[in-house]
């Protein structure tokens, strides 16, 4: 199963709260009227955010995020069918330039494993979801930081998680990710989705779980950059 995650940010001069509106309930229902072969739609609406480590005050990374959509598709040419149907370069892609600055977009094809099962998500009583979307070490291949990161995290989960999906970056042609303004395959191993029951308990856990995890990878000579990587809290809104 393969996953299309985009980060978006809201165009200049919109406010976030009508930014989500739009995704919600314009962008949304466009998507529904024609899903094509797109196997489930998910926006993450956000409400919080960090970035880089309190070690690191020379933080290297353009963090403001206001959405992440999730797209699932069941194979490659399933999401390549998509990207070039008629209806998705007329419809869907003149809507998203409506209320996404492009140029800032941050988008990734991801291989889905689902490593604890997420509660399910039922409009407003949807568990929180944290997003961490881990950049790569330099010089280290994707399957090494892979590796280091699944066996980092397996050692550092903690009870207070209630679900657990880990989103392994794959190769992409470029065409699926400049559908939301990304130009250039990114730098990031991919992100780890972790599902709590409160808001709280997301802000309370995570930045504990996050610096055990960094203790991990410099016992291992660094499989990630905490200055590059970024953390998004929302919650999940089903669209389809």
């Amino acid at each position: 199963m393969l996953t299309l995650i985009a980060a978006a940010r809201r165009k200049p001069g919109m406010t976030h709260r009508a930014f989500l509106h739009h995704l919600h309930h314009v962008h949304g229902p466009l998507s529904a009227a024609n899903p094509l072969r797109i196997r489930r739609y998910v926006q993450n609406h956000v409400f919080d955010a960090s970035f880089g480590t309190e070690e690191d005050p020379a933080h290297l990374t353009e963090f403001g995020r206001d959405s992440v959509t999730e797209l699932r598709f069941d194979d490659m040419e399933a999401l390549a069918a998509t990207m070039s149907d008629p209806y998705v370069r007329e419809v869907i892609a003149p809507d998203g330039a409506r209320f996404s600055d492009l140029p800032s977009a941050l988008a990734l094809l991801t291989r889905t494993e689902v490593l604890m099962p997420p509660p399910a998500s039922a409009g407003d009583a949807a568990p929180v979801k944290v997003l961490h979307f881990v950049h790569a070490a330099q010089g280290l291949g994707q399957d090494d930081v892979v590796g280091r990161w699944r066996a980092a995290h397996e050692q550092v989960l903690a009870e207070a998680v209630r679900g657990c999906v880990q989103h392994r970056r794959v190769p992409e042609d470029g065409r699926a990710l400049r559908h939301f303004g990304a130009e250039d395959e990114p730098p990031y191993a991919g992100v780890t989705a972790l599902y709590y029951d409160s808001e709280n308990e997301a802000l309370t856990h995570f930045p504990a779980y996050e610096r055990a995890l960094r203790e991990r990878s410099d016992e291992t000579g660094g499989f990630y950059d905490p200055s590059r990587s970024f953390v998004l809290y929302g919650r999940e809104v089903t669209i389809f």
